[in-house]
């Protein structure tokens, strides 16, 4: 049998035909991020672990690491989910690494901006559901950008009920969650928004996707979604053959909407300090997602770590997702950010790209 996975599935014909591919992959930022991967898997005993690095301006795939993973020289001693692409083939509910995504939907609608004020008393009640913060602290009056520095989910929760059910729905769409990316690569899945398209869908649905919760990605789709926020709002079409063009699928949101959101996402590096770089204005947002229980209903204890981050904020030449399935760690701040910063730095000494940070 020939090409049963991976790029060699999807290129088959080709290959089979005698033509090359030659991937758009760089050989030294896949090295570094495999190397990373492989000291959080080691570190925190995850069960699964993804990293992709995508050039935001054109969707240019330059680097996919998974692990586990298989050695091609004894592949049949691996077992067969190891053969499977998490990045394309498996879905999960990302968390709070999905508020700047409210936040610009909200901006981008008018709804509110960067400065708009609420006031957080720790905890909201819809539908009966009782949704708190992470922290389970009441952090009284706060912007929209205190809302992500301190990843407020009660924050996201107003910014989402202020454009309502429909407009979420829409520019999540737009942000390419629900559909396939077209990256070229075999068996890519949707993901689902099942919870906000239903016709009985509730308010607390709308609330609780807001900050990640309720809806299933993967993690191509996030960080295209990202790589939007980083090129002033183009969504492109991700993809791994060197020769193909880059294709914008369509515009997210405006250029200043992306700008202020990319702003607010700055600010809470800086503020969090963990993914910060001295000379570089770095952007990211973390997650952390409890699993559902799919025997029993509700949620486990357990949970999922992610880290989206783009840089330098001023002109963006990397996009990084790093995902880690059931660390022994409760926060992604403690996991994900930290070899986040790490890649960051390789890919920015590796590129040579000047300081953009003003210092004192």
């Amino acid at each position: 049998p020939t090409g049963l996975y991976g790029i060699e599935k999807y290129y088959n014909a080709d290959l089979a035909a005698g033509n090359e591919i030659r991937l758009t992959l760089d050989r030294n930022i896949q090295t570094q991020s495999e190397s990373v991967l492989r000291e959080l898997m080691e570190k925190f005993g995850a069960k699964s672990g993804t990293i992709i690095v995508e050039d935001p301006s054109s969707g240019k795939i330059l680097a996919l690491a998974n692990a586990p993973d298989f050695n091609p020289n004894l592949y049949s001693k691996s077992p067969i989910e190891n053969f499977l692409n998490p990045a394309t083939q498996s879905v999960y509910e990302p968390g709070s690494v999905f508020k700047p995504l409210t936040m610009a939907t909200g901006i981008d609608l008018g709804a509110i901006t960067p400065e708009t004020t609420f006031y957080d008393s720790g905890s909201v009640t819809i539908n009966g559901e009782e949704i708190k913060n992470w922290d389970l602290k009441a952090h009284g009056t706060v912007t929209m950008t205190n809302v992500l520095e301190q990843s407020i989910n009660t924050g996201a929760v107003f910014a989402a009920r202020k454009v309502g059910k429909k407009n979420f729905l829409k520019y999540t769409k737009r942000f390419g969650f629900g559909e396939k990316t077209g990256i070229d690569l075999p068996d890519e899945v949707t993901g689902s928004l099942k919870n906000l398209e239903r016709k009985n869908s509730k308010e607390i649905d709308l609330a609780t996707a807001s900050f990640g919760q309720g809806t299933a990605v993967t993690p191509i789709q996030l960080i295209g979604a990202f790589g939007s926020l980083a090129n002033g709002g183009k969504l492109m079409r991700p993809y791994l053959d060197a020769e193909e063009n880059p294709h914008v699928v369509r515009k997210t949101m405006s250029k200043e909407t992306s700008e202020k959101v990319t702003r607010m996402m700055e600010s809470a590096v800086e503020k969090a300090f963990v993914a910060a770089l001295p000379e570089h204005r770095i952007a990211g947002k973390t997650g952390t997602a409890q699993i559902a229980d799919l025997e029993r209903g509700g949620y486990t204890e357990e949970y999922n770590h992610t880290y989206v981050g783009f840089g330098p904020a001023s002109d963006p030449k990397f996009v990084a997702l790093i995902k880690l399935e059931r660390p022994r760690a409760i926060l992604a701040g403690a996991t994900v950010v930290p070899a986040f910063r790490e890649l960051a730095r390789f890919i920015i000494n590796y590129y040579n790209i000047p300081p953009d940070k003003t210092t004192e």
